[in-house]
């Protein structure tokens, strides 16, 4: 998909509007402008772990991607896969229709060797997506055994995942058409190394937990009652408004997700704005912070010069980020 002029004002209007929402919630209405109360209100402790517990599933992201693109023959080291990942998110942020998986995929695609690499990185790609569905599955069971969520989408998710490994195998016989082939057989490689595969389950699982642990950190800050109950019911959610990317960084979309996900189980329109509110803003402060990163590695400039200008802009950059997160997680100032 191409960053056409149309595209482009979508999302600068989308993220002027967003902005105008943080400055002046009132202007939403008296709900919005509750909430955006109650997260000043929040407890500052539980919010910097879910804070923490974002970045650890970051990090997961980036190990799963790891295994496999190593399933491919490819070798990538963390730094490179973080910054890889956070360009990607970054460019999410700030661009609707998930516009950073393209340029995620064109990234590590240059870490693979052979023809139509972007389409190997495709099948990578897929894979990775099929362990995400299984462990989003688990998380689906494990709610479900509470009562909190129906069965029922478990099956939507295995079914999802079989097909994709079944087309995948399939990849020789399409030979003749290059380029399926490859996207194919990024995914096939996957399959036939059980090791890496069960890594990047394993990544996808911890993903999982990550953010459920961050979900239900934040829950506990807004003084939800049953915290992590309520982050089984607030991440599915997530993962379902994900699907439908229709805003820069989902602004909206998931925040309203996760507030009729709460209703349901009987919490306040306040209070379950304000956790979708947290949750999004705690994200996008994890995705300019490694979208940073990732500018930086990729865009470094040459020379004694700009060699210095990057550390001192990164060295600048840091102390901002710092800044917020006193400011607004820890209440330092």
């Amino acid at each position: 998909m191409k960053l056409t002029p149309s595209r482009i004002v979508v999302a600068v209007v989308v993220l002027a509007a967003a902005v105008a929402a943080v400055v002046s919630p009132h202007l939403l209405g008296s709900r919005f402008s509750a909430a955006f109360t109650a997260v000043g209100g929040a407890d500052h402790q539980w919010l910097a772990l879910a804070l923490l517990g974002f970045v650890g599933g970051f990090l997961c992201a980036v190990s799963s991607w790891r295994a496999a693109l190593a399933a491919s023959g490819s070798r990538i080291s963390v730094a490179r896969g973080t910054a890889c990942l956070g360009v990607g998110a970054a460019v999410n942020s700030f661009m609707p229709a998930r516009l950073g998986d393209v340029v995620k995929l064109a990234l590590f695609s240059r870490t693979l060797d052979g023809p139509d690499r972007v389409w190997t990185a495709g099948g990578v790609f897929a894979g990775v997506s099929a362990a995400h569905c299984l462990a989003v599955a688990v998380c689906v069971v494990a709610a479900s055994l509470t009562g909190a969520l129906p069965l029922w989408p478990v099956l939507l998710l295995i079914t999802v995942v079989i097909a994709l490994g079944a087309v995948a195998l399939s990849s020789p016989r399409w030979r003749r058409f290059h380029r399926l082939a490859h996207l194919l057989e990024g995914f096939a490689a996957l399959e036939r190394s059980p090791r890496l595969a069960a890594q990047v389950l394993g990544w996808s699982v911890g993903i999982q937990l990550c953010r459920l642990g961050a979900v239900a950190a934040l829950a506990a800050a807004f003084g939800l009652p049953h915290a992590l109950l309520a982050a089984l019911v607030i991440c599915p959610a997530l993962d379902l408004a994900a699907a439908i990317p229709l805003t820069p960084g989902n602004i909206g979309v998931a925040s309203g997700a996760v507030a009729v996900a709460l209703q349901s189980r009987g919490i306040g329109m306040t209070q379950a704005l304000g956790v979708g509110i947290g949750i999004q803003a705690l994200e996008l402060l994890v995705s300019l912070s490694v979208g940073a990163f990732g500018a930086f590695y990729f865009f470094r400039p040459t020379g004694l010069a700009g060699r210095w200008a990057v550390r001192a802009t990164a060295l600048g950059l840091s102390f901002a980020l710092a800044g917020m997160l006193g400011a607004f997680v820890l209440d330092a100032f």
